[in-house]
């Protein structure tokens, strides 16, 4: 299946670590850091800066410049110092905000993007929970419009009217790293809303990566679509490590059924699409793997595999026009239905091929027919058992038991693919794989 290029995900963490100086601190002056009042702008060092101080006059000039800017760095911070650092960012460098509020819009495009080799990271100084973006009622609060080679982490990303990032025009190589992006959604009713949104009607947004984020709705204002993750026309994103939830409650249905609270959607002729791994609660749909969008098939290639998906209040997965997809051990819990097999409305004629093996269901799959191949390996819960398989099904704890004997060393062979669980352990622990979104690992349960 497809993935992004590693290398680049190691040169975003070096910058980010170089920046934090390895101690989780800001840079030290004289390390080749610039100062924007409030904003930390830390580039990696250039040959001037690892000379021998300058003598004289222009070493206290100098010295005078930064004593200057670290005083102005630790005054209190403004949202046009904010913009100011992200305008003038340039490849190799990671901007650092102070805690606090920015009520504002942040744009990336060409202009202040990073590269291959010195990608720019935008982050919280102190960590996640410190910094807040808020839009403020504008259409978007951060936008990445052919932007490139850029990091988003560590920031709470609110109060925009439609959404919280948006990506446009051939974005691509973009990483939208451990923040919380909620309640994006100030222009009511939520008819065109998604906590995150991936347009490609003007350049498709292409290797995006979307990790480790906390993305819900805390209030639930009328509206029918409204999804956490949405993309048209979208290539080779990854999805992976996020917990999706409380996106939810549709009062209507202005387009399509599936585009009704779904926590994700990849549809419109999107292609080699990865969720994986991710937590998904009380949403009105889990996933939506294709859609009724702009384009057949909706979906092409791509996998959706190790992914825990509970309590939605219609559909775990719906396959809606889907080519050459892959739907691997997930585990599924309480929902309204577990896999829907479904038209698309919008292409009459359209079919639905995927193969759709070792997952654990809370009902048997809804229109199987309409699927090809057949689905294989996988296992439906018994509704007066459907706990019995789980640690603490409870408490939303689906690791296996050592007595879910049904499960252990059932599951079917899928060679590469889905190779590691939820948690990242390998498969297979025993002689096979295991069934659902865990492998049981026995020697942690002696």
């Amino acid at each position: 299946m497809p993935e992004l290029n590693p290398a680049a995900s190691s040169k975003l963490e070096a910058v980010w670590r170089r920046a934090m100086n390895g101690r989780g601190k800001p840079p030290k002056p004289g390390w080749g850091v610039r100062f924007v009042a409030g904003v930390l702008a830390a580039a990696a060092p250039s040959p001037a800066a690892a000379d021998p101080a300058p003598a004289g006059a222009a070493a206290a000039s100098a010295a005078a410049e930064m004593g200057e800017r670290a005083a102005l760095a630790a005054a209190v911070t403004t949202t046009a110092q904010l913009l100011e650092a992200v305008a003038a960012a340039r490849p190799g460098e990671a901007i650092l905000i102070a805690p606090g509020i920015y009520r504002t819009i942040v744009r990336f495009g060409p202009g202040n993007s990073g590269t291959a080799d010195a990608p720019v990271v935008l982050g919280a100084r102190d960590g996640l929970g410190t910094v807040v973006i808020d839009g403020d009622g504008a259409n978007i609060t951060l936008k990445l419009s052919g932007a490139a080679y850029v990091e988003i982490r560590d920031l709470e990303i609110t109060g925009g009217g439609y959404h919280g990032v948006f990506l446009d025009r051939g974005a691509h190589h973009v990483t939208i790293r451990h923040n919380r992006i909620y309640d994006n959604h100030r222009i009511r009713p939520m008819d065109s809303h998604a906590e995150i949104k991936g347009s490609g009607g003007e350049g498709r947004p292409s290797d995006i990566a979307i990790v480790e984020n906390e993305i819900f709705h805390r209030s639930h204002p009328p509206g029918g679509n409204f999804q956490g993750i949405d993309c048209n026309f979208c290539d080779r994103f990854r999805i992976e490590g996020n917990h999706l939830h409380d996106i939810n409650s549709p009062t209507g249905q202005p387009y399509s059924h599936y585009d009704r609270g779904a926590c994700i959607q990849m549809k419109s002729g999107s292609t080699g699409t990865i969720i994986a791994r991710n937590r998904i609660a009380r949403c009105h749909i889990g996933i939506v793997y294709g859609g009724e969008g702009l384009a057949s098939p909706e979906h092409r290639g791509g996998i959706v595999e190790s992914n825990l998906i509970h309590d939605s209040a219609e559909i775990a997965i719906a396959i809606v026009n889907v080519r050459d997809g892959q739907v691997y051990h997930n585990t599924l819990f309480n929902n309204g239905e577990s896999i829907r097999i479904a038209p698309d409305r919008r292409h009459p004629s359209s079919l639905n091929e995927a193969d759709v093996a070792n997952n654990i269901l809370d009902h048997p799959l809804t229109r199987p027919g309409g699927l090809s191949p057949a689905p294989r390996s996988n296992y439906v819960l018994a509704a007066a058992r459907a706990r019995a398989p789980f640690v603490d099904a409870g408490r939303r704890d689906f690791r296996l038991r050592p007595s879910a004997l049904a499960v252990i060393d059932r599951g079917a062979d899928l060679g590469a693919d889905a190779a590691r669980d939820y948690e990242g352990t390998p498969r297979p622990q025993g002689r096979a794989r295991d069934i659902g979104a865990f492998e049981h690992q026995p020697e942690l349960s002696r």
